[in-house]
């Protein structure tokens, strides 16, 4: 029988839809006997679809099958006397309950871990607000103007309900370290914040524009972003000030290259570069430019569709796709968005191991990772966001970098003229790396390396996610660091993954967006592609963490380390299924749809004032009536009905309606309707969202160079558990060389002599 990280965890899920039961996925994934119990009403996802021939089956619906394989399925009517004591019977031979907000749950064992994902958090004043899939997004930051002709535009395929699912095996995870055995652990998960934590970029940008006294309201768009070639869309992604003038060399358009910042603020050069750039564009092919920009080091990726994901290079050579349905249909389907090279994951188990005795890890309920040793290699966001979460729960986590080349993620939304450590400015770099110790080791001399591999063998987990040559080229792959601790839990996050033809190519959450489909399902039938701008990155750290939790599990119970392999392209396919389940079962590439919904009339529409928009659903009958009798009855909607309604008429009486109102007005009247809507909250008022500071979703922590600042929490409560969402503040660079360095036994003079030779050091190297 094949070893999974989490054999003996029995779980129960009472959820539907896609948070819940992607939670469910994951967990399965890993090896735990997941039961799902269906209602006799059953999953609304069987009525989604898609379907083999586009025809309408309950028991051949593609996205049901994806988010449920793998699991055990009973169908209970839980009001009934039989069905009931079915579920409790079930419940109590469980280790975690996965349940759905709306449920009434019978009484629970003492050891049981619950987890609930609600729209706003089980304790919110705002907990039985309507809502849906886009008015969550627009109350969240997600709905924004990628396409600035047209209204702002959600995420597509759903992809914002996995994050919450995420999110929820994450904290069912946690809670299994801390669960005390005399009363129930409470998960309790809030979709509004799973949604903010994972896209904080333009709330802490707008922040910082405040405080410099420029305007707030203003997005820097990505350079050059999703652009046409001669035989698709491509995207050509600047990180850095080196990859612009790259990319202006590549376009033989050199006269641009001190312009960049006014092109990507949106000044008049913008049309001007892009106009002159476009025919060079249009006479190469997708691969052509990738290719040639790979070569030259930029951030250059195709944008894959259903049809284009299947179809990539990379994803056949590793064999990510796989194919799922019955015996008589089939499709492909994502696998695994994770590696683990001692429990292999899995699409789907029958086998059913022996039920693991409750024990806590833990001895302290609100430090669930108190003694692990966590050693942080990574740049950037993805690997970050792991370690500061490890690091807010008990983990000592030392992140390492160098004066040389320090975390480039310092350089973001901070500026040379804010003095000579202008580099420690960088609210969203602060936000990463809180609840760490930092110090600087250049790893491209003998003594930095040595100074490596001694805290590599005292670290329980090391985590990187550079390209793969980077940490090879150092000696600290996993074979490297399991010569130095035999049981080490390596968890490696390249952006394409450490084998295929892609294993060098340089990206970041761009390409990612764009590779795994997330970037040609967002937007408008008629316009381009758009990237999501954010949440890659946050939902790559938040997959490793599920999966790291379960290696550690595996470790506590075998003294088995291993290595964990996160592609960044592979989690991202793996939030965006619906496209290559659609295109493999029935050979559609369906068109992009803007801010529509199957099943539901709604949209995003604008309002009187500044920028300013509502988004509303209409999701059935009652809906209906109630949002005609809230517009006055108007002639072109007064005798049609929701279902038949055309998405143009309904988008073009809404639209006039909502114009002549303020949102506050809009947003009142909708809800005294019972009708879905909120108001597309723009990224200053993200931090003055209602109902936040209850649940204190928001900490200040003071840092040495900045002053006090308030950082996004994590979207979880944990009780008993935690009661606070991080420990301390981030550090300035190489803030605790003297502390941690000395802890290793070197003294003052060799201290003295690190810093001459600037193997360490406080201050970039100018």
């Amino acid at each position: 029988m094949t070893r999974r990280a989490l054999d003996g965890l029995r779980v129960v899920e009472i959820a539907d839809e896609i948070a819940g039961p992607y939670c469910g996925k994951l967990l399965a994934g890993l090896g735990a006997d997941v039961t799902k119990i269906e209602t006799p009403e059953r999953d609304p996802l069987r009525h989604y679809g898609p379907f083999p021939g586009g025809e309408p089956d309950p028991d051949r619906a593609g996205l049901f099958e994806y988010l449920n394989a793998g699991k055990r399925r009973v169908v209970l009517d839980l009001t009934s006397g039989d069905g009931g004591e079915g579920a409790r019977r079930l419940i109590a031979d469980a280790d975690v309950l996965i349940a759905s907000d709306t449920v009434d749950l019978p009484p629970l064992d003492p050891g049981l871990v619950v987890v609930q994902i609600s729209n706003f958090g089980q304790h919110s004043p705002f907990r039985d607000r309507a809502v849906t899939p886009l008015t969550m997004q627009a109350a969240s930051g997600w709905i924004s103007s990628r396409d600035p002709d047209r209204p702002p535009v959600q995420a597509g395929a759903r992809i914002a309900e996995y994050v919450a699912g995420a999110y929820a095996a994450l904290g069912v995870l946690t809670a299994l370290r801390i669960a005390p055995t005399d009363r129930v652990t409470e998960v309790d998960v809030s979709v509004l914040e799973a949604l903010l934590s994972t896209l904080p970029y333009p709330m802490m940008q707008a922040e910082r524009m405040r405080a410099l006294g420029m305007p707030t309201n203003v997005r820097q768009t990505p350079m050059l972003g999703v652009v046409r070639a001669a035989d698709g869309w491509v995207g050509i992604n600047c990180l850095t000030g080196q990859h612009w003038l790259d990319v202006c060399s590549m376009l033989e358009l050199p006269e641009f290259g001190e312009q960049q910042f006014e092109i990507m603020m949106g000044g008049p050069e913008r049309a001007e570069f892009y106009a002159a750039a476009q025919p060079w564009l249009s006479a190469r092919t997708v691969t052509e430019i990738v290719e040639l920009g790979q070569a030259l080091r930029i951030p250059a990726a195709p944008v894959a569709d259903g049809a284009g994901a299947l179809q990539c290079a990379q994803y056949v050579k590793r064999d990510f796709f796989v194919d799922a349905g019955g015996a008589d249909w089939s499709f492909r389907q994502p696998g695994p968005p994770y590696r683990l090279s001692k429990t292999p994951t899995v699409t789907a188990h029958d086998e059913q191991t022996p039920r693991r005795p409750r024990t806590a890890v833990a001895a302290d309920p609100t430090l669930p990772f108190a003694g692990l040793k966590v050693l942080d290699l990574t740049t950037f966001w993805a690997g970050g966001y792991l370690t500061c979460y490890l690091g807010a729960f008990g983990a000592d986590v030392v992140k390492v970098e160098s004066i040389q080349r320090p975390d480039g993620f310092r350089y973001s939304a901070a500026w040379p003229h804010e003095g000579d450590r202008w580099y420690e400015h960088s609210a969203l770099w602060q936000a990463t790396n809180l609840n760490k110790r930092d110090i600087t080791l250049d790893l491209t001399s003998q003594e930095g390396r040595v100074i490596a591999y001694r805290l590599a063998a005292q670290a329980d987990v090391v985590v990187e996610n550079f390209s793969p040559r980077v940490v090879e080229q150092f000696g600290l792959d996993y074979p490297s660091l399991v010569a130095l601790r035999p049981d080490v839990i390596a968890v490696r996050m390249p952006g394409f993954g450490l084998d295929g033809p892609w294993r060098d190519y340089v990206g970041w959450a761009l390409n990612i967006e764009q590779v795994s489909g997330m970037s040609a399902v967002t937007g408008y039938a008629q316009g381009p592609p758009c990237n999501v701008q954010g949440p890659a990155d946050p939902i790559v750290g938040v997959h490793a963490g599920v999966a790291l939790l379960a290696a550690l599990d595996h470790r506590r119970r075998t003294g088995e380390g291993q290595l964990i392999e996160v592609a960044q392209i592979e989690v991202g396919a793996a939030i965006t299924a619906e496209p290559v389940i659609e295109y493999s079962m029935n050979g559609i590439v369906r068109p992009r749809e803007g801010n529509r919904q199957r099943g539901y009339r709604q949209g995003v529409y604008p309002a009187d004032g500044d920028d300013a928009w509502v988004a509303l659903s209409v999701r059935d009958a009652t809906d209906w009536s109630q949002l005609i009798d809230a517009m006055g009855h108007p002639d072109s909607l007064e005798r049609q009905h929701v279902s038949t309604v055309d998405h143009d008429v309904f988008d073009a009486a809404v639209a006039a309606w909502t114009r002549t109102r303020s949102p506050a007005n809009l947003v009142a009247t909708l809800r005294k309707h019972g009708i879905p809507v909120e108001e597309v909250v723009t990224p200053e008022q993200m931090y003055d969202l209602p109902g936040l500071d209850d649940r204190g979703y928001y900490e200040e922590f003071h840092h040495a160079v900045t002053g006090l600042r308030r950082y996004p929490g994590w979207p979880m409560r944990i009780t008993p558990g935690p009661a606070r969402h991080h420990r301390f503040g981030s550090p300035t660079l190489g803030q605790h060389n003297n502390e941690i360095l000395g802890g290793l036994g070197l003294s003052r003079d060799e201290l003295a002599g690190l810093r001459r030779d600037r193997v360490i050091g406080e201050r970039v190297m100018s």
